[in-house]
């Protein structure tokens, strides 16, 4: 029985497209290029959302190896990353709706400590009963230990648990100890009819009864 909803952040709570947020940065193809393949894609970023780097050790060392025009662009792309990615209203509702229902939610997401500056403008994550970010754990998805971490954080079973994230190696990963999900491709139906389909509508339908028994009874104490 699925009891838990588990959330990626980065193209799931949030829209991001790569190609445009880079563009934003960037001037010509070439230098797209270099931050993609040198920046967004390297050791250093890996390390900085494993917490074993800060972002200006990250910097430094990106920049040894990037053309000098590109310094400042590493610093401000580092540092202002995830600040412009706006919500994804239609998970927002989603999310609404799923809490309304009776599910408890969970962030299960590979980022940085930078998650703590910009979280708060997504009002999706003010929703989430336990938040787990890779870099204060010192593990990343796809890794076991990743997801065996985040269950005994929040004292959870894997089995009642439900996974969305928009990387196919991480719901594989979920899956292999005993976390179902699914990826989700930016089709907010698509996603809808798979929750509809795993959790069935019966299931949610006692869910809604469940949250309401747990208000009256919440009611009655209080007037008591």
């Amino acid at each position: 029985m699925i009891k838990n909803i588990v959330f990626d952040m980065g193209n799931v709570l949030t829209i991001y497209n790569a190609r445009e947020y880079i563009s934003g940065y960037v001037n010509n193809e070439e230098d797209f290029c270099w931050i993609k393949n040198h920046l967004c894609t390297s050791v250093e970023w890996l390390q900085m959302d494993r917490g074993t780097i800060t972002d200006d050790a990250a910097i430094a060392s990106i920049c040894k190896r990037v053309p000098m025009h590109l310094h400042n662009t590493v610093e401000r792309f580092i540092k202002e990353y995830r600040m412009i990615q706006p919500p994804n209203p239609p998970m927002e509702k989603l999310v609404e709706e799923l809490v309304q229902s009776g599910y408890d939610l969970y962030l299960m997401s590979n980022t940085s400590h930078r998650f703590r500056a910009f979280s708060q403008y997504i009002k999706s994550i003010t929703f989430m009963k336990g938040i787990w970010i890779s870099c204060e754990h010192g593990l990343l998805k796809p890794e076991p230990a990743a997801y065996l971490d985040f269950f005994q954080t929040f004292s959870l079973k894997p089995e009642e648990c439900f996974f969305i994230d928009d990387t196919p190696a991480n719901i594989e990963a979920a899956g292999n100890l005993g976390m179902d999900g699914c990826v989700y491709y930016g089709n907010i139906e698509e996603l809808r009819m798979n929750l509809k389909n795993k959790i069935g509508p019966s299931f949610l339908i006692e869910k809604m009864e469940g949250a309401l028994q747990k208000y009256l009874i919440t009611e009655l104490r209080n007037k008591n």
